[in-house]
């Protein structure tokens, strides 16, 4: 029965509290040590070698004869993907900016709820991949950079989402970071940073909910795939004390029996994406331990969570109840930060009689980001209805588009464009291999560039093309180009490279949206101008290839600047598509935004920016223009959050779970070492210096700070006091805040400390956080409790609080410390 496993948490428990007064206890003291639920012990007893194999390998139709219900899964991250009825929340980085433990709870209870009524058993989420570099593409389906901060909320998630009877399985163990060359990169990692940030926010899940699952990553770390890594898995179950099962992602692995003898439990999500063949297991290539093991923890995971005592319900139409839609709503609002705030541009108040609202802020508004966290609003208020509803007929709102946003563009017409001989069209040539060099294998001439399958017969496996001639433009102005790829392409025009990269797939394979490149140039009517298109499929996914090449000539700008000019206040939308399989190149705004954002600036003092994006983006226009608001991907109530913000309805109490840059040469990740990698291989040369702590030990200032956040009134804080019981191993702080302003308020206090030199750690961490509202001119009085754990550093495979002095600092951001006390621990 293998009892030993759940055992020996509590074993390493008891050797490390032993060591030396330095070395720190876990947070939980009994729980690593519990021994699995006794129906479960008792049905492996009954079970044959064949019936423990089905369950590994979700055949549960083999085991209908005892009664163990099927594992029924859906991604849920930011609600039911896939599904219809169901309530799109903020996306997870959103929810990581609330900083509030209590809503994220209740968001776990509601993604519960959904999850049964759909009649699903096992949610996949939450997610808490540590953001460690700008371009991360799932940066939004992340938690932040700070381990206490995702690890905290990720608890009160899975706690709440368990007690409605369902398992949720925690994402992506371990070191999960990047979308370029996901399936086979090698993270170089040091035990010291998987420990202390990638590991973290797992245990603080595993330590409030040990009888949980947890899914492993796709790469490889430290040479070995997390999916065939005995050593993860010893931290996850030994270290971390998981009582509950591991599952591999969809496509990771190459070799699932490898996977099962490291420490797999599950061998897939669900029969569909098992890849062990029958009889695999129990022919001696896995020690029946190991088997015994797996499907115990499969075992006593479900009885734990009451999948054998509360089957899930036949699936309902519409699960999404008002409280969620209001809860949905709540979270955008906790969610959505005040980055900047001149001349108390925002909120708009009375005094202004006409607004611009410019961008997509209609029904084709991001909500959500594409890949496994992608979930359709359904029926939805826009920013723009959201806004009128909210002002009615005493405020004049006038929209234009002024960008389309981060879309493809229409295809290139032949009308416009040139081979040498003068024919309508491109003269494209066609090459075997990744580089379009040499003898071409044909030529032809091609109207223009729209094709998903190959667009010449005869070519090999791996092809690239050249598209070459003249472009003569009809307008005047801004031009914006767009290419939509499988694969990698270079478009060059007048002798100027305007668009070159990497896409895998066209689309998203999960969600509604294209993931083109954009790009912009100067252009003249009449004037003729060279162009050149690059492609190759090699970079494309498996059997994929396409590319299409589009333009917007007419510059939408203009008519924006024209409206914004006549009224009391403008607010645009900008936007930036991201997800899964694919990575940001560059920190700025795809196609025109940045431009928008100048001109209308210039054309109106009060210029309110809404970054409806999914993390950082670089700021030119930021000294130009008054308010800056970051919204992320709020959901359904991506509309009614924002106005609710704009109009002083809400205080916006989001504050910034990742760190902005103030340029794309700040933060880990800036050499290609580092990232995408020299090959198969990135070095995490940062080591545990990721986020704030990398920027603060580099010296390097951030154009916003990791925490940082602005409120509609102003808080103070008190003097802080501090101190350690070296019995309960714990640390107490104590610091007074007070609403200074004149109007309801929302703040986090956040709580860092400095450890003592010879622990040769970050300059600060956080170490707790609180987020309070309070009536004008009310104070009151946190507490906060911290463990000898979060002040502790890992050496030499055990956590050690070092002995000597600890500062310790409160305030409203990694860089707005306003009070601090230090003391000594021994």
């Amino acid at each position: 029965m293998n009892r030993r496993t759940f055992l020996s948490a509590a074993i390493v428990t008891t050797l490390v509290s032993g060591i030396a007064p330095s070395v720190a206890a876990p947070r939980r003291a009994a729980a690593a040590g519990a021994a699995p639920d006794s129906r479960a012990v008792a049905l492996l007893a009954r079970m044959t070698p064949a019936q423990k194999e089905a369950l590994v390998r979700c055949d549960f139709a083999a085991l209908s004869s005892l009664g163990i219900p099927a594992l029924t899964m859906a991604d849920v991250s930011a609600g039911l993907r896939g599904e219809t009825g169901v309530t799109a929340f903020p996306v997870p980085l959103a929810q990581a900016a609330t900083f509030d433990t209590e809503l994220a709870g209740r968001l776990g209870q509601a993604l519960g709820t959904e999850g049964r009524a759909k009649g699903y058993n096992n949610l996949l989420g939450p997610t808490v991949d540590t953001a460690r570099t700008w371009h991360f593409g799932r940066q939004a389906e992340s938690m932040g950079e700070d381990p206490l901060l995702s690890g905290t909320l990720g608890a009160a998630i899975t706690r709440r989402m368990q007690a409605q009877h369902v398992v949720a399985t925690v994402k992506h163990f371990s070191a999960y970071t990047q979308e370029v060359n996901r399936f086979f990169v090698d993270a170089q990692v040091s035990d010291r940073a998987l420990h202390e940030i990638y590991h973290a926010p797992f245990e603080h899940i595993i330590d409030a909910v040990p009888v949980t699952s947890v899914m492993m990553a796709y790469p490889k770390i430290n040479g070995t795939f997390a999916t065939q890594s005995p050593a993860l898995f010893d931290d996850l179950k030994k270290t971390l004390g998981l009582q509950g099962y591991t599952v591999p992602d969809f496509w990771a692995g190459d070799d699932p029996i490898a996977a099962i003898k490291a420490g797999m439990d599950l061998g897939g999500l669900g029969p569909g994406g098992v890849k062990i063949p029958v009889g695999s297991l129990t022919n001696g290539s896995v020690p029946v331990a190991r088997l015994d093991d797996a499907a115990l923890r499969i075992l006593n995971t479900m009885y734990a969570n009451g999948l054998f005592d509360h089957p899930v319900p036949a699936p309902a139409a519409n699960v999404s109840t008002q409280a969620h839609k209001d809860l949905a709503h709540e979270l955008a609002v906790n969610s959505t930060v005040l980055l900047a705030n001149r001349a108390q541009a925002l909120p708009l108040t009375s005094t202004v009689r006409s607004v611009a609202v410019i961008g997509p802020v209609g029904t084709e508004a991001l909500t959500g980001v594409s890949g496994s966290t992608y979930v359709s609003p359904g029926t939805w208020t826009t920013p723009l209805a959201a806004i009128r509803e909210r002002v009615g007929s005493t405020v004049t709102v006038t929209h234009r588009q002024g960008s389309v946003g981060d879309v493809p563009l229409t295809p290139v017409p032949a009308a416009v464009l040139r081979t040498t001989s003068g024919a309508a069209g491109l003269t494209g040539a066609f090459y075997a291999g990744a580089q379009p060099t040499g003898t071409p294998l044909s030529t032809q001439v091609s109207a223009g560039i729209d094709f998903t399958s190959a667009p010449v017969a005869g070519l090999p496996a791996v092809w690239s093309a050249r598209w070459s001639g003249t472009l003569t433009p009809t307008t005047t102005g801004l031009h914006r180009f767009s290419l939509l790829p499988s694969g990698t392409t270079k478009l060059v025009v007048d002798g100027r490279t305007v668009i070159s990269g990497t896409r895998h797939s066209r689309q998203f394979f999960l969600g509604p949206y294209d993931y083109p490149l954009q790009g912009t140039i100067e252009l003249t009517a009449g004037r003729t101008v060279s162009i050149s298109v690059e492609y190759t499929n090699s970079t494309a996914d498996a059997g994929a290839c396409g590319l299409t090449l589009g333009w917007q000539p007419q510059s939408l700008i203009p008519d924006a600047v024209a409206a914004a000019r006549i009224s009391d206040a403008a607010v645009v939308v900008v936007n930036r598509v991201a997800g899964e399989d694919m990575d940001h190149a560059t920190l700025d705004l795809p196609g025109d935004q940045n431009q928008l954002i100048a001109a209308v600036a210039a054309a109106n003092p009060r210029t309110i920016v809404v970054l409806n994006t999914d993390g950082p983006v670089a700021m030119p226009w930021i000294n130009d223009v008054e308010a800056v608001v970051q919204l992320w991907y709020a959901g359904r109530a991506t509309g009614t959050a924002l106005a609710a913000v704009l109009f002083g309805d809400a205080d916006p109490s989001g504050r910034l779970p990742v760190t902005f840059p103030a340029t794309a040469a700040q933060g880990p990740g800036t050499t290609s070492a580092a990232y995408p990698g020299n090959g198969p291989t990135v070095s995490h040369s940062e080591g545990h210096l990721v986020g704030y702590r990398y920027y603060d030990a580099q010296g390097q200032s951030p154009l916003f700070p990791f925490g940082h956040g602005l409120s509609y009134t102003t808080f103070n804080l008190g003097s802080l006091e501090v101190s350690y019981d070296a019995r309960s191993r714990t640390l107490t702080a104590a610091v007074t805040l007070t609403n200074s302003g004149n109007r309801e308020g929302t703040d986090v206090v956040q709580l860092y400390a400095a450890l003592p030199g010879s622990a040769q750690a970050e300059p600060r961490r956080l170490i707790g956080f609180r987020k309070v509202t309070l009536a004008p001119r009310a104070s009151t009085r946190l507490t906060f409790t911290v463990s000898a754990r979060d002040l502790s550093v890992w050496n030499a495979g055990a956590w050690k609080l070092t002995p000597g002095s600890y500062t310790i600092h409160a305030g409203r951001s990694s860089r707005s410390l306003s009070a601090q006390r230090a003391l000594s621990i021994g």
